[in-house]
């Protein structure tokens, strides 16, 4: 008798080349790519809620939290306890008070994932932002990216700003709420409530520079990021609530800082050649041109 023309499974499972039935393998988990820094400066509460919204939403591809103590304050006031969280937290204690770039450049050397993200303790996060700020973070000639932050009330915050020249302060202070002469158009720098960057682009530009103690180093971090060929950005599909103190309206101390920030940061080679680069640039032109990779700016 003839082999039948199209043999049985069990024909096929005695021949030399059996096909052997393997079970399927479960979905593999997302890969944990984030590290978050977060500094409290007598802000446990604040802290403690933002850890809860981060709980709350378990994002799948956020590995650690470092929370950076900045004064003296107690484990026991950040709630809830490291272990009911769904991501690990590492608690930095400083024997004194350093700045905020020195805090975060600290904590970024603590990290070894891919994407290393700032976040002021005062955010409350009511969806994941990190797929999106993941997302704008793919195209090579972006370096740095924020999501759209909301005041309490829910309008959009001033956090992607033009840049400040000392005419427009002077203008600020003779005349109430006047802003910089120049219109719409791209963002010069991005306020420091919530920055995402690759790994290698923080390390590239050699993170915040620690001569600003508070205010500007993220005005210099985002001009530097754009002198180096890198575009900085809103993601305007991720959001976030920021309840703003404003110290430097309230308190000498901190006003005193943010007119020693500008200072420095007007005197800065950064700031002259972005300056100048905008001096010369096509009305509202955004100032980031291809580049091979990021470059550390001059300071």
């Amino acid at each position: 008798m003839a082999a039948p023309e199209h043999p049985s499974r069990d024909d096929r499972s005695s021949g030399s080349h059996a096909e052997t039935a393997r079970p399927e393998s479960p979905p593999a988990a997302p890969a944990r790519q984030w590290t978050v820094s977060v500094v409290s400066h007598g802000q446990a509460a604040f802290c403690s809620h933002l850890l809860d919204d981060l709980a709350r939403l378990a994002p799948p591809t956020l590995a650690k939290v470092i929370v950076t103590v900045n004064v003296p304050e107690s484990e026991s006031d950040f709630k809830p306890r490291p272990g009911a969280l769904p991501f690990a937290v590492q608690f930095l204690r400083n024997a004194r008070p350093k700045g905020f770039g020195a805090n975060h450049n600290q904590a970024f050397a603590r990290s070894d994932t891919p994407y290393f993200a700032v976040l002021n303790p005062d955010l409350r996060i009511p969806r994941d932002p990190f797929p999106e700020l993941r997302r704008r973070l793919a195209d090579a000639a972006v370096g740095v990216v924020s999501p759209l932050v909301l005041e309490a009330d829910g309008t959009v915050a001033d956090h992607a700003r033009r840049l400040l020249t000392p005419g427009d302060l002077l203008r600020r202070r003779l005349t109430a709420g006047a802003r910089s002469r120049r219109g719409g158009g791209p963002p010069d720098w991005l306020a420091g409530v919530f920055l995402a960057f690759r790994a290698e682009t923080y390390r590239a530009l050699a993170g915040f520079d620690e001569r600003f103690r508070l205010y500007c180093e993220d005005a210099d971090l985002c001009v530097r990021a754009q002198l180096a060929g890198l575009r900085i950005e809103v993601a305007d599909e991720a959001r976030v609530v920021h309840l703003a103190q404003r110290a430097s309206r309230r308190r000498a101390k901190y006003l005193f800082w943010h007119l020693r920030s500008l200072a420095t940061f007007w005197g800065s080679p950064a700031y002259r050649d972005y300056r100048d680069r905008l001096a010369s640039a096509p009305p509202d032109a955004g100032m980031a041109k291809p580049a091979a990779g990021p470059k550390a700016a001059h300071r």
